[in-house]
Parts: structure tokens; sequence; C-alpha cells
């Protein structure tokens, strides 16, 4: 299948989740309410979404398909408990515990397994504070949920043990779920729009068991009512989550170097902490008061140790801020030219044997203003710091985004033409800086000309050249440029290894910016 063919056909499968969903939903309430045909409607959409989250693994070829799997697994429970409890209605029969309670019941452990290895994944290598937050808030939801759900439901549940363990099982199993969605809501990374589908079918499926838990103590729950609808609606939920195009990704680590208590976090934990204080404060209220002065007294140091750690995450927060700008600073004053702003020696020098290392070929073209010294002597050290970084400011406009433009040190400059670099585009850009820095350039109300002499060396694709040896070249053929009259460049050759009228110059492996010593300021 092309690549085109399966796009088409995942956006059509995407679109018709929620389409037939719907359908068969209204269809459901359409029929007359427990009638076999309504049943029937019912154990079909279930199957359908089951099958719609196996294709949707299969459409989007997902990395992370074994949490997907094994949760499709725990919807095929619950619609294989649905099928079976069809079958018991047209028998006519209404048997408590059964195998359609066994099949509900497995599905529970079989969603909780696929939403662990989600977590699983998606925190490996990354921030596990929010694992610690989700459980945080899973604590306070047993307490919730034990005080309203499975405390009165185990003191009014048959003691015979096996009706006592299913009847257990549903609410412990809902328990379950609440702790794994918190902890898969707290992992870090982003929320895709399969990942909040995802949460929603969590949601709303625990919302159904609970109205259904609460139903079951007071005796009011309905065959075919609109609790039933609210499972179905979860069913479609999974589908549309496992169909839609970012459920490929969602499980994937996430890492995240800091976990920061957000506002809404600490809201949450904050409530999940004064849960059980408020609760037994409630259970007292008019009776003991030593308990509800404790209960309080707990709650307040909760809040007052939440605050604290907040503030603590916050001061740590920002400290590794401080840091990270500090060290940004240190590495740019390592590697760059207090003065220019331009790249220093040593940045020039890696880049040059890096370059070279990587075989990739490389052109130096060393650069040295013609006449400096005078400036310096006649105007003074202000004077010639302004024009260098004027030439520095020069340098940078004429060279390309993917050269490295440096300042040796003194008057000298340096720029690095790094990945298979042409000798005729070097010389080209040679050109346009001797025309650059030719220009005039007003220092202090005075108008100069500074011209400079250019060297380019190359190191040829592969060639295993020495980054002083290159340097040496480049400086050597800058040297031949000033002989022959200044203001221009030479490519070294190894006709010009000794510059006319000097000694050789092959034992001076670097630059050598000391040359031309700056004096002291003259009172001109």
């Amino acid at each position: 299948m092309t690549n085109l063919n399966r796009n088409k056909l995942q956006t059509r499968a995407w679109l018709g989740v929620p389409l037939v969903g719907t359908l068969l939903i209204l269809l459901f309430f359409a029929l007359p309410t427990g009638a076999a045909e309504q049943s029937a409607v019912y154990d079909l959409l279930g199957l359908a979404a089951v099958g719609a989250s196996l294709l949707g693994i299969w459409l989007h070829r997902a990395s992370g398909w074994q949490p997907w799997l094994i949760m499709a697994l725990g919807q095929l429970s619950f619609v294989i408990g649905d099928i079976i409890w069809t079958i018991y209605a047209a028998l006519g029969e209404d048997p408590f515990p059964s195998l359609a309670d066994a099949a509900y019941v497995l599905g529970y452990p079989l969603i909780a397994l696929g939403l662990g290895v989600a977590i699983r994944r998606r925190v490996r290598g990354g921030d596990r504070a929010g694992l610690l937050d989700g459980a945080i808030l899973a604590t306070g939801a047993v307490v919730v949920w034990w005080t309203f759900i499975l405390g009165p439901l185990v003191a009014a549940t048959d003691p015979d043990p096996l009706t006592f363990a299913i009847s257990i099982a549903y609410p412990i199993g809902d328990l379950l779920l609440i702790g794994l969605a918190l902890g898969l809501v707290m992992t870090p990374g982003a929320k895709s729009a399969s990942f909040r589908l995802l949460v929603a079918h969590l949601v709303v499926l625990l919302i159904g068991d609970l109205v259904f838990n609460l139903q079951s103590l007071d005796g009011t729950y309905v065959d075919g009512g609109l609790l039933d609808g609210v499972w179905l609606f979860a069913y479609v939920l999974f589908a549309m989550a496992a169909m839609h195009p970012t459920m490929a990704a969602i499980f994937e680590p996430r890492p995240i170097a800091v976990a920061l208590l957000g506002p809404i976090r600490l809201a949450l934990l904050g409530a999940a902490m004064l849960v059980g204080p408020a609760l037994l404060a409630i259970g007292q209220a008019g009776g003991d008061s030593i308990v509800i002065v404790v209960a309080v007294a707990t709650a307040v140091l909760s809040v007052l140790v939440l605050v604290r750690l907040a503030g603590m995450v916050g001061h740590l927060s920002r400290d590794i801020e401080r840091r990270a700008v500090l060290e940004a600073q240190l590495s740019y004053q390592a590697f760059h030219d207090p003065l220019t702003g331009l790249a220093n020696r040593r940045r020039f020098i890696d880049a040059v044997g890096a370059a070279i290392a990587a075989g990739t070929g490389a052109v130096v073209l060393f650069i040295d203003l013609d006449d400096f010294k005078h400036v310096n002597d006649e105007m003074g050290h202000d004077a010639g710091d302004a024009l260098l970084t004027a030439m520095g400011h020069r340098i940078l406009s004429v060279i390309r985004p993917a050269d490295l433009g440096c300042r040796i040190g003194g008057d000298e400059f340096a720029v690095l033409l790094p990945e298979t670099a042409a000798l005729d585009q070097a010389q080209a850009v040679a050109q346009r800086l001797l025309e650059a820095l030719a220009a005039p350039v007003e220092i202090e109300g005075r108008e100069l000309v500074v011209p400079a002499s250019i060297g380019v060396a190359a190191a040829a694709l592969g060639e295993p050249l020495a980054v002083d040896e290159l340097l040496r070249r480049a400086d050597v053929a800058m040297y031949h440029a000033k002989a022959q009259g200044k203001n221009r460049l030479a490519t070294h050759d190894p006709t010009i290894d000794v510059v006319p009228g000097s000694t050789p110059v092959a034992t001076s492996p670097v630059p050598r910016h000391a040359r031309t010593p700056r004096p002291a300021p003259s009172s001109s």
C-alpha cells in the first residue's frame, strides 16, 4: 500500500469512527429499553470499537503498539462480558456472580497493565516526578473512594466469599484505573489529540462505573438506560484515540530536565493532601472536638509543607536558569574575541582541525591590516580598537553564513571556508574582503583608509594536512601579498614558501600577531 493510499485510508477510518459510533448510540436508544435488539446493538458497537483500535494499530504502524494492544484486549474482555450477559438475558437468567462478571473484572487489570506499560515508556530517561504526583493524587482518590463507594459496598455485600470478591473487584478495578490514569496525565511531554481522547475515555469509563456503583447501592440501575449510553460513549472514545494519526507516538519517551510545580498541579496536590483531614473533620462534625482540631491542624501543616516545597522547587529552577545563562556566557567568552565579537584564535584552530579531520576540505584566509601600527602610534589605542571593531564588522558582512570569521590577535584576522570550499570561491570571497576593508572608515572624526593583505591556503578533500601547516601556508601567502605591494591577495603554492627578502618561515607553525606590537598612545 502506497503512503498516499494509506493516508487516505487513515483519514477515512478516523472520520468514520465518530460517525458510526454516533449512529449506533442513537439506534440503541431508539430501540425498546431492555429489548434483545438493543443488547445486540450494544454488543455490536463494542466489537466495532475493538476492531477499530486494532485497525488503528495496523494503519499507523505505532512503534509503541504494545500498550494499545493490551488495552484493546481489556476492551475486548468487556465486550465478551457484554455478549455473555446478552445470552443470559435471552435465556431469562440473571446470575451473580457469573461468567460475564469474570470477563468484566478481567478487563480492568488488562487496561491497567496497558496504562502501566505506557507510563513506563513515556518516562523512560525523563522526569519521574510526575509519577510521584500521580501517586499522591491517587492516594487522595483512595480515601474518597473508600469513604463513599468501597466502604459502604463492603458493608452491604453478601458475606459469601465469591460474591464478596466479585462485588468489591469492580470498585477496586476502578480505583486502579484512577491511579494509573492520574499517573499517565502527570507524565512529561506533549499531550496530543490521541492522548487527550484516551484520557477522556478513561474519565467517561470511570464516571459510568461510579454512577453504576452508586445505583447498585440504591438498587436504581436500569438495564438499557442512560448509563449504558455512557459506557457506549467510552467505547467510541477509545476507538477514536486508537484511530487518530497521533496515536503512533504518544507512548514515546518524553525527557524533561526539571518538573516544576505549576499552579494547577499545586492545587491538585494540595486538594489530595487535604482529603483525609477534611473527611475526618466532616465525619466528626458535632462530635469529638479533639479529632476535629487534629484534622484541621493536619490540613494546615500539609498546606504549609506543600507551599514550602513549591518555593524550594521554584528557587531551584531559578538557580538552574541562572547557571545555564552563566555557562552560556562563559562559553561565549571562551571562544570569542571580546573586542570584535568574532571567534577567537582557540575556536578558529579547533574549527580548522575539525574541518580537516572530517575530510571535507577547508580553505583559510589570513588577513593582516596594512600599516595598522601607524594608527595606534598616531591616534592611540582607543582609535585602534575602534578600527579593529569596524573591520571585524566588515568581515562579518562579507563572509557567508557557513564561513567562520576570527580575530587571531592584534591586527590579524582569519576566515575559515569549510566543507568542500573551492579555491576559486575562496578567492572571490577574499577579493570582496579586500574591497570592503579598503573602503574609508571614520574614526574619531577622521576618515581613514586602512587596506589589508590576504593570504589564501587550502586543504584538499581528504588531504591529511596538519592544522599548523595549513595556517603556516596561509601566513606565508599573506606575507607574499604584502611583499607584492600590499592591499592584495596571494594564494599559497610551493614556490612562495619563503617570503622574498626574508628568512624562511616554515618553522613558525602559527600566525605571529606579536610582530606588530602596540606601543603606548602618542599625544598627537
